[in-house]
């Protein structure tokens, strides 16, 4: 299997997506000889019913001022991501309804069609949210993207596996095996002194399964550094110069609301390099 089909997520309000994640994703479909799609939250904020709010601050027509903003956004979004990816690789752009706010609901029946969705973190005050609903309900991969440093591209030569041993960490390589297959290097990457390691599944029979793929990879052990698995994973993977950090999403829903582990929560709320999720 190859990734063929992205979806990238985009929001209409209060802040539009910015330009950076148009251009990255342009330059992924690219190089992946992908398709790439848009999908616009776009935010509608329901009238007031109170006739003394509306009679005393205008309502209503701050309101219909925020709609229109957001609406303009949403088709500016479209255009430009038109004007970025490339007639080859441009898939559909489409539009999906959120009232009152940016949520993942609708998108993610959306998501679950395609190979891999693309959320950018860029200071959205719901973007974590919609990558944690994006990660539980759409069943598909999500990376979360944050801003790149200038000039730079989201390459994918290198690679790490977080790895436990676990169901969710096997979801995630099984998801990651089409990007493992084209980076020129592959870690499978074990945090000791957090857990208990001796009964799960041994690095070693993950390099023999990306072998019989011809994926040539290697196991790290790096030592959890001040109690904190999240920010030991990222250290590391900044210190050796890691494209993206694939790994499983410890979690589930309650209520309509999510319950995450501890590692994920940290990861998504703080992500510093391109972050594949999976669960």
């Amino acid at each position: 299997m190859t990734v063929r089909d992205i979806l990238l997520q985009a929001n209409s309000h209060p802040q539009a997506t910015p330009d950076w994640a148009l251009e990255q994703v342009a330059g992924l479909a690219a190089r992946l000889g992908a398709t790439a799609s848009l999908g616009v939250c776009q935010v509608t904020i329901p009238q007031v019913s109170s006739w003394l709010a509306n009679k005393m601050l205008k309502a209503d027509s701050i309101i219909a001022d925020e709609n229109s903003r957001s609406a303009a956004n949403g088709e500016a979004l479209a255009a430009r991501f038109r004007s970025s990816v490339a007639a080859d690789r441009r898939g559909d752009v489409f539009v999906v309804d959120c009232p009152g706010m940016v949520t993942h609901w609708q998108l993610a029946i959306h998501a679950r069609s395609y190979d891999l969705t693309i959320v950018p973190i860029y200071g959205h005050s719901e973007a974590i949210s919609v990558a944690e609903g994006l990660v539980f309900e759409s069943g598909r991969p999500v990376i979360v993207l944050p801003e790149p440093a200038a000039g730079a591209d989201l390459a994918l030569d290198r690679i790490t596996v977080a790895w436990d041993g676990s169901s969710v960490a096997a979801r995630a390589l099984a998801d990651a095996m089409p990007l493992l297959r084209q980076a020129k290097s592959v870690a499978i990457v074990q945090i000791t002194g957090e857990k208990d390691l001796s009964k799960a599944a041994p690095a070693a029979d993950v390099l023999r399964n990306l072998a019989r793929h011809g994926i040539e990879a290697q196991a790290v052990e790096v030592e959890l550094e001040d109690r904190d698995a999240a920010a030991t994973l990222q250290s590391w993977c900044l210190r050796e110069g890691v494209d993206l950090l694939v790994m499983g999403a410890f979690g589930h829903s309650r209520a309509r609301e999510f319950v995450l582990g501890g590692v994920t929560r940290s990861i998504l709320h703080g992500p510093q390099l391109p972050i594949l999720l999976a669960h």
